[in-house]
């Protein structure tokens, strides 16, 4: 995948556009069918989703499929063959939803996190002046180590719909945060106990709608979550007896499904 044009790209390319460019390159992907390491990239606009939303514009791409080479190895061409035909029968595992990118502060030399979340809550301050919101910012800490917290008039505002200004506000100061540092573990961002009260929320209805799946013998999909809030859905429901649970959908469509064990018994007797 390349930002540059090529040869390739003239023949048999396509436009694409999204909101991001990753979402640009998934329309590609569906269209060909193919994964991202299997096309030629051409990046026209990157992009911009502005400050929450505002002011942004889409991103662009042209896309090809690539040409398929086998590697010159030496080896007889029925040889080459086999490893490639296992390649493309292999199924890759989908990475559990515990271990997804979601922010887990402290794991760092305390010299150092000290100065990444000074550094963050510049970055943090500045992202709010930009946008106009009024937010106070203060480094406070729990039991996992150092965060942000936000307060202020426009809290609501910064906040959003669920978390959701939150989370992109969280996603933006670390993603900066990562070109201005080498590594870092990543800076949590908090509004006045917002993240803690919606934890419980979550956590609450994680085991009231298992109790509905294990009650109706049927699986109970849930409403498209975060990375974070599908994280502790599994991890609260992970040692619930006769529960399962596991994720579907793509992107911000991405649901959690609460399936019984026992629905799963019946249809194994039920289909031999």
């Amino acid at each position: 995948m390349t930002g540059n044009k090529s040869s390739a790209l003239t023949q048999g390319s396509k436009e694409f556009d999204g909101k991001t460019l990753d979402y640009a390159i998934e329309a590609a992907c569906k269209y060909f069918k193919a994964k991202p390491d299997d096309l030629e990239i051409n990046i026209l606009t990157r992009g911009s989703t502005g400050i929450f939303g505002l002011g942004g514009r889409k991103a662009k791409i042209q896309a090809v499929l690539k040409e398929l080479t086998l590697p010159v190895t030496g080896k007889k061409p029925e040889e080459e063959n086999a490893p490639i035909e296992a390649e493309a029968n292999r199924v890759t595992p989908e990475i559990p939803e515990s271990e997804e990118d979601v922010i887990e502060p402290g794991k760092e030399a305390p010299e150092d996190r000290d100065k990444h979340i000074s550094l963050a809550m510049e970055i943090t301050e500045e992202l709010l002046n930009m946008a106009g919101l009024a937010g106070q910012v203060e480094i406070k800490a729990d039991e996992e180590g150092p965060y942000l917290d936000i307060s202020g008039e426009d809290l609501s505002l910064i906040i959003g719909k669920e978390g959701q200004n939150l989370n992109a506000l969280e996603y933006i100061v670390n993603r900066i945060l990562r070109h201005r540092v080498e590594s870092h573990a990543g800076v949590k961002l908090e509004a006045q106990g917002y993240r803690e009260k919606r934890e419980k929320s979550i956590s609450l209805l994680a085991h009231r709608m298992a109790k509905k799946a294990q009650k109706t013998g049927r699986a109970v999909t849930l409403q498209p979550l975060g990375a974070r809030e599908r994280r502790l859905v599994h991890l609260t429901l992970k040692n619930v007896k006769g529960i399962r649970t596991h994720s579907v959908g793509e992107g911000i469509m991405r649901k959690v499904v609460i399936n019984p064990a026992r629905s799963r018994q019946r249809n194994t007797k039920k289909y031999g």
